[in-house]
Order: structure tokens, then sequence, then C-alpha cells
């Protein structure tokens, strides 16, 4: 995507080669992460993910959620497609799609929330029978999406496509209730997180299936991603706005800087699927200028949750540094990666080996594979408001080590073609 024809990535990334990189993150993801999921996390006898495990790996609570079988189903189905085609990655994420849609799928694209780890209907914390918001459907597809391409099930891409446009349809709807903002009386509110989760399940469909409706339904979560929630008063993103996509007055000066980073990437992903250098290029500034906005230059870390503006509500103008949370810092190293091998570009190489020595130092402190979900800001372990402390993440840090692999993968790959 950068101007150069090829970029050769020279010298040592986070002190190595990136051979050792490349061996690094190999043993990460194989030896420590999956092995960790082989416990209890994957359920060999049913198919499917559970959500709470100990810190040996067995099951402490037998909810499957939706968001935890949808994402599985991506992590393996990739797994398959990307290292190797190991026929085991393949028949975790069939037996899953099968509980999945055998027990949480209510037809024309909507889905139960939550079934106990028979298939078993019951009441979650967070909803109670069909889901109310639409991340459930979107990542049900996109796991399905993935593995489509492994598998060529004609069904998968059928209910997938289903389920996107039953998403979009609902989102549209002015009585929608899936986004709740504290202090504001309204339904239909607009979050940046919906638009950045249906852009990532697009990228993967429209990669291999031409379909000029979703073009346009790509086209225009960008568009109010890059422009609507984009807030160039601030400089920052703002996460939800009301149904016409206008400023909320109350939250127009904060953000919520994980989703924003995360967003970005997306954005920055589609720019590269369609060839579109200057949507890549912004993506790029602003992943920079959010980065270095938010980064916490005393103690290290991103400020992960609210950025403010202005003080308020006895918090103090700029980033808040008492939480900090892992899939956050998955996003930063996501992004740092994703640039630095599209464009060489220094800040790049520096701000990824920044969060990923802040990460090794403090979220990866754990006996097993799977990083601890949140610090405060002084590194120490620290329970995310809502989460159980048992939660352990089947998608976020195992997505950042998959395509920061990849991405590993293929420098080598030009090094070697620019020497030969």
């Amino acid at each position: 995507m950068s101007d150069r024809k090829q970029q050769k990535i020279s010298g040592l990334i986070a002190g190595m080669t990136l051979e050792e990189l490349r061996d690094d993150y190999t043993d990460r993801i194989f030896n420590q992460y999956l092995p960790f999921w082989d416990k209890g996390g994957y359920d060999n006898q049913s198919g499917g993910f559970m959500c709470e495990l100990n810190e040996d790996g067995s099951v402490c609570n037998d909810e499957k959620y939706i968001w935890y079988q949808g994402r599985g189903i991506w992590v393996y189905s990739y797994l398959y497609n990307n290292f190797g085609s190991n026929e085991r990655y393949l028949e975790i994420a069939k037996k899953s799609r099968d509980f999945l849609l055998n027990n949480m799928y209510l037809g024309d694209g909507k889905w139960r929330d939550s079934v106990n780890r028979l298939g078993k209907p019951i009441t979650s914390t967070t909803a109670q029978g069909s889901s109310k918001d639409i991340y459930g459907a979107l990542f049900s597809a996109a796991g399905l999406i993935e593995l489509y391409k492994a598998e060529g099930n004609e069904n998968d891409l059928h209910i997938a496509e289903t389920s996107i446009w039953a998403a979009a349809n609902i989102y549209d709807n002015a009585d929608y209730e899936g986004v709740k903002l504290k202090g504001v009386d309204k339904k239909g509110l607009r979050t940046q997180g919906h638009s950045f989760v249906m852009i990532w399940t697009l990228t993967s469909l429209l990669s291999f299936h031409q379909d000029i409706q979703l073009e346009k339904l790509q086209n225009k979560h960008v568009y109010h991603l890059m422009n609507d929630f984009w807030n160039a008063k601030y400089g920052i993103v703002n996460e939800v706005l009301y149904h016409d996509y206008t400023k909320i007055p109350d939250y127009e000066s904060i953000m919520f800087t994980g989703h924003s980073l995360e967003a970005l990437w997306m954005v920055l992903d589609e720019a590269m699927r369609k060839n579109d250098k200057q949507l890549f290029k912004t993506c790029k500034n602003r992943i920079r200028h959010l980065i270095e906005m938010s980064w916490d230059y005393v103690f290290d870390g991103l400020c992960t949750e609210n950025y403010y503006v202005f003080s308020r509500d006895e918090k103090c103008a700029g980033p808040v540094y008492d939480l900090k949370v892992m899939w956050a810092h998955c996003e930063m190293l996501l992004a740092t990666m994703m640039i630095l091998e599209n464009t060489g570009e220094i800040w790049a190489k520096e701000w990824y080996e920044r969060g990923r020595n802040y990460c090794l130092r403090t979220m990866a402190k754990t006996t097993h594979g799977v990083w601890r979900q949140a610090t405060d800001r002084l590194g120490k372990d620290k329970k995310r408001p809502g989460i159980s402390i048992y939660r352990k993440d089947n998608f976020h840090q195992i997505r950042y080590l998959m395509m920061n692999l990849l991405a590993i993968e293929r420098m080598i790959r030009k090094n070697e073609s620019l020497t030969c």
C-alpha cells in the first residue's frame, strides 16, 4: 500500500530478527495459547466454546454465549485456512458450527443469545432469548464465512448473508434498543462497534464473493466511521451517536480508545482490499494520532476506556489510565504491525515494540498462554467492571497473534525475494 514498490524490513524488531519473531509467535500460538483451550475451553463432547475457565483450564460455568461461539468458529477456521490445513482445527470449527446452528439459530438471520453446555436456552447475564443487539449475528456470520472458505458449505454462506442483512435492517430501525448510553433516553442509537464488526465481516466476505448490494452496505459503514464517528473538532472518535449519526452533546468530547483503534485497523484492511491509498493513509495517520494521545508515558500501556477532552465528573481532561484492558492492546499491536508491514515507517515499529513490551511485562504474566483481562495503571491485575474474573479471551489475543505471524511470514518472504 506504500508508494514504495517493495519495502524491505531491515534490522531487529523488538530485539529479534524476523525469523526469531516468527518463531516466538509460533510458540505462543501453538505451544501456549491453543493447548490451554484444549483443556476445557473447547467442548469436545458437544462442540462449541465455554466462556469461563479456571486457571488450570477447567470449566467453571457451563454457559455458551453466542459471541464466543461465532468468534471460536472463526478462530479455528482461520487456523485451518492459514496454518497448514490441520484437520483437527477444521473438525473443531465444523462441530461448533453444528452446535451453533442446531441450538442458537432461530431462522431469518436471528440468533439466541445464550445456551447451556448441552444447548438448552438459559437466561444470560446480558440478554434473554433472542439477543437485543446485532453483535451475535455478526460474529456468527464472520465465523460461518471463514468456515465457508475452508469447507465450501453453501448453507453456511447463505445463513451468513441472511444474518448480515437481518442485522443491518434491525440496526437501521429507529426503535433499535441494542445500544444503550447512560443518561440518554433514546432508541436507535448508533455505535462504532456495530459498524466496525460489520466492516470486518464484510471485508472477509467480499474478498471472494462479489455482491453490489453488500459493497454498498460496506461503503456506507466505512463512510460513517471515517466521517460521522470521527470528531475533527477534537481529534477523537466518538463511540455513540444519535440515530441520524449526529453527535450527542454530553458525549461529544469523550472517546473509547480501544474501540477506535480496532475500528481503524479494520478500515485499513478494507482500504487494502480496495487498493484505496487515500483511505489507507487517513487510517494510518489517525491510528498514530490516537496512540500518541492515549499512551501512558509514565507507566506505559494505553488508555483503553475513556479519554476526556475536557475535565468532567471529577475526571481530569485527557486519558484515563486506571483500567488498561488486554484486548485493546492486541488491537494496537495488530494495527501497528499492519502499518509496519505495508509502509516500513519507523514510528509504527517503535509503537509496536513499546506495546509488545508492555503486554509481555503485564498482560502475559499468567501460568498459561492466555493473557490477563486487564491491569491497573501500575500493571497489577484488575477486574473489569461487569465481567467475570473467570472469563478467558478466545478471540482478540489469538486473532492478533495469528495475523501478526502471517504478517511476519510475508515480510520474511518479501525480504528473501529482494535479496535473490
